[in-house]
């Protein structure tokens, strides 16, 4: 059977708030304890397939149970699952015949290379709800914890499984819950956790992945494809931003939320332009204070050294660098504050409720996805090569312009690249790429003067720092020109605009001639 369930983190303190919520008052909670080992080989071969597979007590009852598939977007997963429940603490494999589990490369020796991988220890407390004819929902509320090489990581979940009827009911009841408790909606599963502790491996940040997209979609169908796979990337590094220091995490996170603002900006008209602008202003806090984040991380971490080395005092230079590292804490934690906010944690999940549901059926006319991308790319190149024609006289201000227009441009190019000649799109995309970094480069000394300014550092060396920011700030408008000039000799990867239809003759009048 496929098991469809949202899941949430939430915070341990929160756990209080979520039992009184208004959305489960009727349904009687039963609370039981359940234990859980997870087996896998040494080398993880059922993980590499995308598989889980545990043995859990229930009371006296042992079930076994087989988990096959990838995670879903914005917290809704959607997994194969097989169950059988077992006479003893062993799992007989056997009873999984029919499923991924022989498709394994030596799959009849497998049970002599399974060993437990890690433990999940936890309490759940469970409510069933029908709130609407052919709609049953269980929440189930999981605390406890996660084990493996000695080495132990809290648990504190809420999934809302659909017992009966589609997606929707669980969609509209976490709404309902977001109300009374602050839920983050969640890629991460209790395997994952497990299977991190059991390699001993860090988290990661995820970078943005190619999205596959076919000539035969829609753009609806494209839409959320596109809007998904930026979805994808910015849960994947909040889960690491909340729980490490590395910088990395912000970063991802804050490019993953700037390409789905930017996917629900180039299908604005597909979404509907109201609801595509309420979206855009509901990630827009989150995403301004990750964009903080980043430019302290960015300062701390590529211009206060070799602006200190360039100044030449050592001691100013540590004395800077510790508030630096302050500074950097307090904008981290606003980050952190936002993502758990339940504004953010409700905009995600009024995300990932329209990417769930059935694409509407085309009506008469609808756009070819091919035009539909040309169209875009197109009108973005020439918005872009418009300020590239006088490159030389640009001011900062159309110059910080240029770099947002060829970000979205770039944006564009890599939603689409996969329906285009993947040749001409790498040559296109390598020249774009080149040229934003050099605009984001001045960028970045630019904002780097500013953040100078909230310091308080002596007048001498913020004199300094104010014309060692202003010369790194400055690009050389020849180079800048001949950038523009390498992207205008690209060839085009795009189609070109339509021509207009040529009229029909005219129908000759009077009386037809004579054979």
């Amino acid at each position: 059977m496929t098991e469809v369930e949202l899941k949430f983190d939430i915070e341990p303190g929160a756990h209080r708030l979520l039992r009184r919520s208004a959305a489960l008052a009727g349904a009687a909670p039963v609370r039981r304890r359940l234990r859980s080992t997870y087996f896998d080989s040494p080398e993880c071969e059922l993980a590499a397939r995308g598989m889980a597979l545990r043995l859990r007590r229930e009371g006296r009852r042992w079930i076994a149970c087989l988990k096959s598939g990838a995670s879903g977007t914005g917290g809704l997963h959607a997994r194969e699952e097989w169950e059988h429940e077992e006479a003893t603490a062993r799992i007989d494999l056997a009873r999984f015949a029919a499923t991924p589990l022989a498709d394994l490369d030596h799959a009849r020796t497998l049970h002599e290379r399974l060993v437990p991988v890690f433990e999940v220890d936890m309490v759940r407390t469970t409510w069933t709800l029908a709130p609407l004819p052919g709609v049953r929902l269980e929440v189930a509320l999981d605390a406890g914890s996660v084990e493996s090489q000695d080495v132990r990581a809290t648990l504190s979940e809420v999934e809302i499984e659909c017992l009966e009827g589609g997606a929707d009911g669980a969609f509209e009841l976490a709404l309902q819950l977001m109300e009374d408790v602050a839920l983050r909606p969640s890629a991460v599963t209790k395997a994952e956790r497990g299977y991190l502790l059991f390699t001993g491996a860090a988290r990661q940040a995820r970078k943005a992945r190619p999205v596959v997209l076919e000539a035969s979609m829609t753009p609806a169908a494209a839409a959320r494809r596109v809007i998904g796979a930026g979805l994808d990337q910015l849960l994947a590094n909040e889960e690491g931003l909340l729980g490490s220091s590395d910088p990395e995490f912000v970063h991802q996170a804050r490019i993953g939320l700037r390409r789905v603002r930017s996917a629900v900006r180039m299908f604005r008209d597909v979404i509907g332009a109201e609801r595509a602008l309420e979206w855009r202003r509901e990630f827009a806090d989150v995403s301004r204070t990750l964009g903080s984040a980043r430019d302290w991380d960015v300062f701390a971490l590529e211009v206060l050294p070799p602006l200190v080395r360039a100044h030449g005092d050592g001691a100013l230079g540590r004395t800077l660098a510790r508030r630096v590292a302050r500074r950097r804490g307090v904008e981290r934690a606003a980050g952190r504050s936002a993502i758990r906010s339940r504004r953010h944690g409700r905009a995600i999940l009024e995300l990932s409720r329209w990417l769930a549901q059935d694409e509407p059926r085309p009506g008469a006319g609808a756009a070819h996805l091919v035009d539909f991308a040309s169209e875009l790319i197109r009108k973005r190149h020439k918005r872009l090569m418009r300020l590239g024609a006088r490159v030389a006289e640009l001011s900062i201000a159309e110059r910080h312009h240029a770099r947002i227009l060829a970000k979205r441009l770039r944006y564009g190019t890599d939603a689409f690249a996969s329906l285009f000649k993947s040749k001409k799109v790498a040559q296109y995309h390598q020249a774009l790429v080149t040229l934003q970094d050099v605009l984001g480069g001045a960028n970045d000394a630019a904002t780097a003067a500013r953040l100078l300014t909230e310091l308080a550092t002596p007048e001498s060396f913020a004199a300094f720092g104010r014309g060692w920011c202003a010369a790194h700030a400055e690009v050389d408008p020849a180079r800048l020109e001949a950038l523009f000039g390498e992207l205008a000799r690209c060839r085009r990867f795009w189609r070109g605009k339509p021509r207009p239809a040529k009229p029909a003759p005219p129908i000759p009048r009077g009386p037809a001639p004579h054979p």
